[in-house]
């Protein structure tokens, strides 16, 4: 089956090639096929929702579980269900598990001592293991409650070794969920093989694939150290870690360490902001760290601002900078077109329309106090142009939508490409600038 070359692009123009190109039969025939199958793998996915709250007034850490059944005949709880996914909390609110088929039974405790390890005496409540949960493909389990009383009782009825838990391979992936299969803090090099523009083809067209193969996650660069502030690099769209290469090498690394998040870019924006927002919060409860930046170009953009969002609902104001570059705020035209037109749409294509709900939810309410957004644009359209004035890649329009200025500390433009912004000196220049102001 062919599919289409792997393309070094990480904007929406992009989008904008594939549409031109999916006018060909074979690539009607082969790639959108490949679209419409991934996409009913992620739909068959079971998913598990539902709330907690806890008795106790005081905020404190919840981990949520999920244990699958695995020995209906065992005479003893703790041999009939193993643990395959977890859910990390700074306070009682909302969980969700994606997994496959089986019967699942889900937990939760208050994690007092921070360590993702259940200790004896800390207090917990469950559902469902005398009457486990079925899920078969696409099952719905909705507003689950769970309530963790103030008194203690006895024991956790069943095993809670999460430290154990392990990413499976393919094969596994049935018995798996997604939040197991991401990387929380993987030590791993720019050069890596995940970061290939292969693998970031894949993350486009075939998403349940990139998640299979457990791309999707934090990774660190080096050793966690906690004398230095992480900045976390998000790429754009049908881009990789890799991407931030150039701006990386050229960070003051004495002060700070570069993390970068790799995602699927052709899933729905809201999902990965929601799966960066809990692989954050597995890595702050780990780690401890208390302060760090967001540093995105393009459609990652849209994701950090999503997923400030959401971290901020659990936490003080621990983002004091947030960077973006060439980000379409207003979305791409040929989004648009793509779900007006093309045989099969991207998940992501309806999020990055001009106009879509994803994009109004940014806007639904300001950022965090102490946070300082500082905008990048870009313009350098080529001779031959026509048209909104543009960097080849996003509009700068979109780049300036009035909501995304409102909330700007500061504006910066460079006369650069969409892609070429990264390979930029002096864009390295004000990002280590910045940082060293806001981080004194």
């Amino acid at each position: 089956m062919r599919t289409l070359p792997a393309m070094n692009l990480t904007s929406p123009r992009s989008l904008a090639t594939i549409l031109l190109a999916a006018s060909s039969a074979v690539l009607s025939g082969c790639v959108f096929m490949d679209v419409k199958e991934q996409q009913a793998s992620l739909a068959a996915t079971c998913r598990i929702s539902g709330s907690v709250t806890n008795a106790r007034a005081e905020p404190r850490p919840i981990v949520v579980v999920l244990f699958r059944q695995t020995d209906q005949a065992a005479a003893r709880l703790q041999d009939r269900w193993k643990i395959v996914d977890h859910f990390v909390m700074e306070q009682p609110g909302r969980w969700g598990f994606g997994t496959g088929p089986g019967q699942y039974a889900v937990g939760a405790f208050e994690d007092r001592s921070r360590d993702l390890i259940y200790q004896p005496g800390e207090s917990y409540g469950t559902l469902a293991f005398d009457q486990p949960l079925v899920c078969g493909s696409g099952t719905r389990f909705r507003d689950l409650a769970l309530a963790i009383p103030e008194k203690v009782r006895d024991p956790f009825p069943a095993p809670l070794d999460i430290a154990t838990l392990q990413a499976r391979d393919q094969e596994g992936q049935l018995d798996a969920t997604m939040g197991q299969l991401t990387a929380t803090g993987e030590i791993a090099s720019l050069s890596d093989e995940r970061f290939s523009e292969e693998n970031a083809e894949d993350g486009l067209w075939r998403p349940f694939d990139f998640l299979v193969a457990s791309h999707a996650g934090v990774y660190f660069l080096e050793p966690y150290d906690p004398k230095r502030i992480p900045v976390l690099f998000v790429h754009g769209i049908n881009g990789t870690p890799a991407s931030f290469d150039y701006l990386i090498e050229r960070l003051d690394r004495s002060r700070f360490q570069p993390w970068v998040y790799y995602y699927p870019s052709g899933i729905h924006l809201g999902a990965t902001a929601g799966h960066l927002t809990q692989t954050m919060a597995k890595l702050k409860l780990r780690h401890g760290f208390q302060r760090f930046a967001v540093v995105a170009h393009s459609m990652g953009g849209l994701v950090s601002r999503g997923f400030i969002q959401r971290h901020a609902n659990a936490n003080t104001s621990d983002i004091p900078l947030f960077v973006t570059i060439s980000t379409p705020w207003g979305g791409a035209k040929s989004a648009e077109a793509g779900v007006k037109r093309a045989p099969v749409v991207v998940h992501v294509w309806r999020d990055m329309a001009p106009g879509s709900d994803y994009q109004k939810s940014l806007y639904s309410q300001p950022l965090p106090p102490g946070l300082q957004h500082h905008l990048v644009f870009t313009f350098n359209r080529k001779t031959a142009s026509f048209g909104e004035s543009d960097d080849q890649g996003v509009t700068v329009a979109s780049q300036l939508l009035p909501q995304a200025q409102r909330d700007a500390a500061k504006l910066y433009g460079f006369d650069d490409t969409h892609t070429g912004v990264l390979r930029d000196p002096q864009v390295s220049l004000l990002i280590n600038q910045l940082l060293d102001e806001r981080f004194r």
